[in-house]
């Protein structure tokens, strides 16, 4: 048990900290924006950490949610990237893409 948490609380607080890194570089002309990306990435870490955690029991099942919650969250920053690219052309030209 303390081995899952050993592995998982570190990957969880870096991730945390890059989303949150990444979502002030991109500086989003909102702020709820922030607490809404924020909060989803808990709300995800929060259902992945309890199924992770349960899936211990379970041999050959433990892993593959991390694996899919850091491809959501990759999806998810790539996706804000482009969110912000589209809300600066709108900005800088006036159209939309």
């Amino acid at each position: 048990m303390f081995a899952f948490f050993k592995f998982m609380l570190p990957i969880l607080l870096l991730v945390l900290v890059l989303m949150g890194l990444w979502l002030s570089v991109l500086h989003f002309p909102w702020n709820w924006v922030t607490y809404l990306v924020m909060g989803l990435e808990i709300l995800t870490a929060t259902i992945v950490f309890s199924m992770e955690f349960q899936a211990q029991q379970i041999g050959g099942t433990s892993g593959w949610g991390s694996f899919g919650w850091l491809g959501f969250n990759v999806g998810l920053a790539m996706l804000l990237g482009l969110c912000r690219g589209a809300i600066w052309l709108y900005q800088r030209f006036g159209f939309s893409v």
